[in-house]
């Protein structure tokens, strides 16, 4: 969002950009695999691996953030909701096949609670807010800035994505549709100065940076400083670290290509792929990084 607000990715791409949004990773899925849409940012794991099982040509080419506190499960106040085996009966609503999805999943089962045993309403996150706020439901995994709106309204945060980190990281990740990037790179190569340039200015100007998000967000300057602390950012030289993309041989062993695997492995027993894509690393690429590094 600095990136967008400084006017960062026209400057290094030399190029025209227009912005789309999407309400969630699934939605925007068939706008990059028709190639109308060239990069995805802000997209979890999950959605990534279920565009990649679908045949989907893309790329993860850069670690934005993992989330730690920005993405969890709220419980309305009074509702008699203390722990996750108290949800056994009861409906929660999230965003099917989205990083939620995946981390509610994975929580249930730590806790040992079947999965089965919750009704899950598929709803996107603007709907779940006009629902909790009309009565119509206790309990929704989402993120932020619904997270947050439905913890301050009678609500209160049961777990949070860093809960079970270890199990099933979650990043918001950037992503490429690789036919077109391979014809491209200079572009590529350009929107990766500008997510660096981005970083770099937050790093810097924190307070100017905080208010670019809260207006691309559409929220308070509180709520940004909330939200950004609940996010562990991957800074440039963190990207072909083990803690994000890797580089390498050291691609198939790092934390990316490692929640790509966890979260395959939970789309395939949910039955939302058909199949486990073979070899997950092959779809992280760290080289414009590593190009963009070396001038």
């Amino acid at each position: 969002m600095v990136a967008i607000a400084e006017n960062f990715f026209p400057k290094y791409m030399h190029a025209k950009v227009k912005w789309k949004l999407f309400p969630s990773g699934p939605a925007a899925l068939a706008a990059l695999d028709s190639g109308s849409l060239q990069f995805m940012t802000e997209i979890g794991n999950p959605p990534v691996v279920s565009a990649i099982a679908q045949g989907v040509p893309l790329q993860v080419i850069w670690a934005q953030e993992r989330n730690t506190t920005s993405e969890g499960l709220a419980v309305k106040q009074g509702s008699g909701i203390q722990t996750l085996k108290d949800l056994k009966g009861k409906t929660v609503a999230l965003v099917l096949g989205s990083s939620s999805s995946f981390e509610f999943d994975t929580a249930l089962k730590a806790a040992g609670v079947s999965p089965s045993s919750v009704h899950i309403l598929n709803m996107s996150p603007p709907s779940i807010v006009a629902a909790w706020n009309t009565g119509q439901i206790q309990a929704a995994y989402t993120w932020d800035p619904f997270f947050t709106s439905l913890v301050q309204n009678h609500g209160k945060a049961l777990m949070y994505d860093q809960t079970i980190s270890n199990n099933a990281p979650v990043f918001a990740l950037s992503v490429v549709n690789s036919k077109w990037a391979s014809t491209h790179q200079s572009l590529v190569d350009g929107f990766i100065e500008a997510q660096e340039a981005g970083v770099s200015f937050y790093e810097k100007h924190k307070t100017q940076a905080i208010a670019d998000m809260a207006k691309e967000a559409g929220i308070s300057t509180a709520a940004a400083k909330q939200e950004l602390a609940g996010n562990e950012i991957d800074t440039p030289s963190m990207q072909l670290s083990q803690d994000a993309l890797g580089v390498g041989s050291a691609v198939s062993t790092s934390l990316v290509t490692k929640s790509l695997n966890s979260a395959a492995q939970y789309l395939y027993a949910s039955n939302t792929i058909q199949e486990i894509p073979s070899n997950l690393a092959d779809y992280v690429n760290p080289t414009y990084v590593q190009d963009v590094a070396s001038h």
